[in-house]
């Protein structure tokens, strides 16, 4: 009897210290940071033709905002603009000047980094670059959905 007493005696402070503890988690991957980007658009002539793009942030990404993050647009990878921050109503706007070919229709999507974060961004939905159209205005400027890059 005495030793099924001390068998239950163990079994109980195993179901009672185990109790209320989960599984061990398979750690949740961090978030990328991202050393500041270089981007710089083509300044050979390559590409003759330019549309402007008008861009805000969204709110979720607006309120960790620096005068100094950046913005640029890109087609096929290949960087065709980077963002210029103007203040306008107490709002930072990316003026973004896209080169490309006169008859070029190619997707134009963006990237936009954080310099306080060091998080990196990417539109989740893209342009069509058309030749001399305007995507924005300082009145009306677009805000884009933007997924974190990992």
């Amino acid at each position: 009897m005495k030793r099924i007493t001390s068998v239950m005696y163990i079994f109980l402070m195993v179901v009672i210290f185990s109790c209320g503890k989960t599984p061990v988690d398979t750690p949740k991957e961090l978030p990328k940071k991202f050393p500041v980007p270089t981007w710089k658009a083509d300044d050979t002539g390559k590409y003759p033709a330019t549309m402007t793009a008008v861009l805000n942030l969204p709110a979720a990404l607006s309120t960790d905002a620096l005068d100094n993050d950046l913005l640029a647009a890109f087609v096929n990878g290949e960087c065709r603009g980077v963002g210029v921050v103007v203040k306008y109503n107490n709002t930072n706007l990316y003026f973004v000047l896209i080169q490309g070919l006169n008859d070029e229709t190619n997707k134009v999507t963006f990237k936009y980094y954080s310099n306080k974060t060091s998080f990196m961004f990417e539109s989740q939905s893209s342009i069509n670059f058309l030749a001399d159209d305007i995507f924005g205005t300082a009145e009306n400027p677009k805000t884009l959905v933007y997924t974190q890059l990992k």
